[in-house]
């Protein structure tokens, strides 16, 4: 029996400026008020993430870590779940007026949309 892990992993996350440079080229986008998705599809087994959390947008670095946190738990415990593309996600300028509970609802809204597109194609 295969052992699912919960953790996130190296081989989750994209790494380097090449691996977001190929999923800008080409992205499939989800956006919502708080956020834009863009994805790729990989030849891997599994999908990684990657995240651009921009400074202009959240000044300060709890709140940028925050968003990290919010989404990295997200993607840690629903990973066998989604399809496998590379994941950039991008924070857009009305996320700082968001209280936590607000982000988590666009997160999970913007994950959503992200798997019914995905269906549809």
């Amino acid at each position: 029996m295969k052992k699912i892990s919960f953790s996130f992993q190296r081989e989750l996350r994209l790494l380097s400026a090449r691996d977001y440079s190929r999923v800008f080229d080409k992205a499939l986008k989800v956006h919502n008020k708080a956020f834009t998705l863009l994805a790729r599809q990989n030849q891997l087994d599994h999908p990684r993430l990657g995240l651009v959390i921009a400074k202009k947008n959240l000044k300060l670095a709890i709140q940028r870590n925050r968003v990290k946190r919010i989404f990295r738990e997200y993607f840690r415990l629903n990973t066998n779940k989604l399809p496998n593309f590379d994941l950039v996600v991008l924070t857009r300028r009305e996320i700082a007026q968001l209280s936590k509970k607000d982000i988590i609802r666009y997160r999970n809204d913007l994950f959503e949309r992200f798997e019914r597109k995905c269906a549809r194609s």
